[in-house]
């Protein structure tokens, strides 16, 4: 690859972080807001029969994608008649997963012993239908880094789906509204690729050449399969045993605190997997890259996530009300398990860029049946007990997933623990101060004590060591390259 080729990718990567950024920051306030309005219309029973058909949907969406679109992302060379062949294939998917929605809907509605969830099954086969329309397209945007894009689509996406859902509350009160704004954020995102895409399918296709994109897949999708067991059994289980108020406390408390975070990463996936696949013949841009990503993304997410878990107690009901206060020691433990996650979560994209999804599905397998196992050790304790269970499984196999992923790869397993350090000493720190401070100051202060202090002791502990000062003037020079060149300070001629 040519300096410039290389520079080019760079601006691309980071005008793409800026606007990714910015489509996160107001898609998760909206999903934020979304789950703070609707949840004082709405009851826990509602929410419960949310989450009693998303298993079901989650999984349908798996094979709905067959991993197309990361294959399309990472593939060196695509040409119009692969992208016509992947079209149709997500088309006929798509049409085969509604129709299987509407055949199991009874025995969702006979599962979980409420009929209300059958309905739901059956009428979220439209959203999945409308989605499929627009992967093949969403896939070519990424494909050719077009990240400011997508990242309008994400903020119509969200706003929409917040005033769609919250006006749909008002008027139906009740699950039905949750259906129905999800049905209408996902028509106005295909609405929006579609009109975005230059490309369009032709009738007819032609599979010959693709198979590299299938195999490639198929293995990503098999660890999405086992994968989603493992983020969606909890749900099962505990509707199972506990019912729809039990999990309806359980899923608020796991959107409130780990979908944010889902929010975060997946996105920058949006941006990274494309840049380092491009650059994965370039073995120490390749590290560089994922290196700063993941600084600056411990450094974001991590202070915010510990101070949330600091003011467990206090922040679920500010939030969602007094009737969700039992939600507070579920969330607290799904706030730990969050910050186990968010280096892990990124491990995917050195699997991905480097076309190891074989060795990704093997890891999936393994670190499913921990979570697995763990679920129905914890739900003996109920809905906190399974939380509790998450989060120590999830700690033991980190140490595994850092030695596995990173093995022949130009990043190593002892820089993902070093990007952590700082970020958990601010977290003690804030623990420290707001310990101290007591239970006599108002929530609000409380909470802007805790953010403040996590947030500013992990400045000053990057600021304790000279690589911790270098990643700090590193990161603040890509910031300052995020600003407009009209903004940017230039050196005077003459």
């Amino acid at each position: 690859m040519t300096r410039a080729g290389s520079d080019d990718i760079g601006r691309h990567a980071t005008r793409g972080v800026a606007s990714t950024a910015a489509s996160q920051i107001v898609k998760v306030f909206a999903t934020m807001a979304t789950t703070i309005v609707v949840a004082r219309i709405l009851s826990p029973a509602d929410y419960g029969i949310s989450a009693m058909v998303a298993p079901l949907t989650g999984l349908i969406l798996i094979f709905q994608n067959l991993g197309f679109t990361q294959a399309v992302v990472q593939a060196r060379d695509l040409d119009p008649e692969h992208s016509n062949a992947l079209f149709w294939l997500n088309v006929f998917v798509s049409v085969a997963a509604a129709l299987v929605m509407v055949i199991l809907a009874p025995l969702a509605g006979w599962f979980y012993g409420d009929y209300r969830a059958g309905y739901v099954t059956a009428a979220t086969g439209l959203t999945v239908l409308v989605s499929g329309l627009k992967l093949q397209h969403q896939a070519l945007l990424n494909r050719d880094l077009r990240f400011h894009t997508l990242s309008i689509n994400d903020i119509a996406v969200a706003v929409s789906t917040f005033v769609f859902t919250a006006l749909a509350a008002l008027a139906l009160r009740n699950y039905w509204a949750i259906w129905l704004g999800a049905l209408l954020g996902a028509s106005v995102s295909t609405v929006m690729v579609w009109t975005s895409c230059t490309w369009r399918p032709r009738m007819g296709a032609r599979f010959a050449g693709v198979r590299h994109l299938v195999v490639f897949g198929a293995n990503l999708t098999g660890f999405n399969l086992v994968n989603f067991f493992a983020r969606n059994l909890d749900n099962v289980i505990i509707a199972k045993a506990e019912g729809a108020d039990a999990v309806g406390l359980y899923d608020r408390s796991y959107k409130l605190m780990l979908f944010p975070l889902q929010n975060v990463n997946q996105p920058l996936s949006r941006v990274m997997i494309p840049v380092m696949s491009r650059l994965q013949d370039d073995a120490e841009r390749y590290r560089r890259v994922y290196e700063r990503a993941i600084r600056a993304l411990a450094l974001l997410s991590l202070p915010g996530i510990l101070a949330a878990a600091i003011c467990s107690d206090r922040l679920v009901p500010f939030l969602l009300g007094s009737r969700w206060s039992a939600a507070s020691p579920i969330f607290f433990w799904l706030s730990l398990t969050a910050i186990v996650q968010t280096v892990p979560n990124t491990t995917g994209w050195l699997y991905i860029s480097s076309g190891k999804t074989r060795r990704m599905m093997y890891w999936g397998i393994f670190s499913s049946t921990i979570s697995v196992i763990s679920f129905f050790i914890g739900v003996r304790w109920g809905a906190v007990g399974v939380a509790a269970a998450y989060f120590f499984g999830q700690l033991l196999t980190t140490p595994a997933l850092y030695y596995y992923a990173t093995k022949g790869t130009p990043v190593s397993q002892r820089f993902l623990y070093e990007a952590q350090v700082p970020s958990l000493l601010g977290g003690v720190f804030a623990w420290a101060v707001v310990s101290r401070l007591g239970e006599g100051l108002p929530t609000v202060v409380t909470l802007t004590v805790a953010v403040l202090c996590s947030y500013g002791g992990t400045v000053a502990a990057h600021f304790c060591t000279a690589s911790g000062r270098r990643d700090m003037a590193e990161m603040i020079r890509l910031a300052a390259n995020l600003l407009p060149d009209r903004f940017r300070r230039h050196p005077q001629k003459g």
